[in-house]
């Protein structure tokens, strides 16, 4: 006998997640202005160079907000980095404050951490926003404003944007990774629910100075991840502006998509796990559905096609909504090549499923995994460093 119940479950989670897709494309309007423009420091852990690395660094020094600084925070002098970042310092001088901090090897938590830790302690007194970002992203110009406003208008204590992931070549773990990671970046969002994203999140030093940096950090796996853990304990709220959806470009084999994938997932069935538990839900439960429709229909029961066809058609509404949504926030230059990743999930669904339950499935056993060359091991919510492999992994 068919349990009806699972697939009708199915095409309920499909609709909730279409209105969560037409919810966030519903909340892009015209921001509030802001009274005032605090002075924000923006912190930054980098290592090693890659393509994005340099239009990067360019596009934090043209932001059009009035009164900012930086600071790099690296892990050793002898990261190829360095150069660049020098580079950077000298040509702003005296228009934008750039600082180095050299963090030294960890030993104790991710790399990543350590060197936000080092930045963090060099704050001024005057740093009124601080902003954590991550050197793989291409902000244009608005961004800073765009991230910054709501702390500015006194909506939050922080804020936090997240990325679209743009592939730079056309291979099928690139294409994949893209589309994977749509249904995240899309999202519906509330202060209840929102997670910050370490890639760009910025906080009021208020709220900074609330939380024991030094202590959630100590041995954490994850920045973000813990940072809004921490802000959550403390009842501060965390706005999630839709227009800040920052373009990354990436490119994938399917070895380095699978662990990443894993990598994401693994952390945040450690630090979020209220998450963990509704990404299994809305990933598990579509698959285990959708192979009972598939095998009933074959069966002869053609009426439950009828599930199947629903399921499709609700993916290719929200496929056609995230092309609205990339045509409104996305930077003019980089909507032809978000369009290319949803016409290739248009009708790739069926492997872009695969890998991404595969991904999340990996993630609940193991507890080690590989972060830019670092091998790493979680003992619950700490992590220890195993190996340094010398290279980007």
């Amino acid at each position: 006998m068919i349990d009806l119940s699972i697939l009708l479950l199915w095409l309920a989670t499909d609709m909730v997640a279409t209105y969560g897709v037409l919810h966030y494309r519903r909340g892009i309007a015209a921001p509030a202005p802001a009274e005032h423009w605090p002075r924000v420091a923006i912190l930054t852990a980098i290592k090693g160079v890659n393509e994005t690395t340099r239009p990067f660094l360019e596009a934090l020094c043209r932001q059009q907000y009035p009164a900012y600084r930086l600071v790099f925070a690296l892990e050793s002098r002898s990261d190829p980095a360095l150069p660049l970042v020098e580079g950077i310092q000298q040509r702003h001088a005296g228009m934008i404050a750039i600082d180095i901090v050299i963090a030294g090897q960890t030993t104790q938590r991710a790399q990543k951490v350590h060197n936000l830790l080092a930045a963090w302690r060099s704050l001024r007194h005057d740093d009124a926003i601080v902003v954590f970002t991550d050197a793989d992203i291409l902000p244009d110009a608005r961004w800073l404003s765009q991230l910054i406003r709501p702390i500015a208008n006194r909506q939050a204590a922080a804020s936090s944007g997240y990325r679209w992931l743009l592939p730079t070549d056309r291979r099928w773990p690139t294409l994949v990774a893209a589309a994977i990671d749509l249904s995240v970046a899309t999202a519906a969002r509330s202060v209840r629910w929102n997670l910050g994203w370490g890639g760009s999140i910025a906080l009021a030093r208020a709220a900074l100075d609330q939380i024991d940096l030094p202590a959630i950090w100590n041995q954490a796996a994850s920045d973000d991840l813990t940072l809004t853990a921490a802000l959550r304990a403390r009842g501060l709220k965390i706005k999630a502006p839709l227009h800040v959806l920052v373009p990354s470009p990436v490119a994938y084999r399917w070895t380095s998509l699978f662990n990443f994938a894993r990598r994401q997932y693994l952390l945040v069935r450690t630090y979020a796990p209220r998450h963990w538990w509704l990404a299994g839900w809305t990933l598990c439960l579509p698959t285990l559905a959708a192979t009972v429709a598939i095998t009933e229909t074959f069966a002869g029961r053609w009426w439950i096609a009828g599930f199947i066809v629903g399921s499709l058609a609700l993916l290719q509404v929200r496929l056609r909504i995230r092309r609205q949504i990339a045509d409104l926030v996305l930077p003019h230059i980089a909507i032809s090549t978000a369009r290319t990743t949803i016409s290739f999930a248009q009708w790739a669904w069926p492997l872009i499923h695969l890998v991404h339950v595969s991904a999340f499935l990996a993630s609940c056993v193991g507890h080690r995994f590989t972060w830019a060359g670092i091998d790493y091991r979680l003992h619950g919510r700490t992590v220890s460093v195993e190996r340094r492999k010398g290279k980007e992994g």
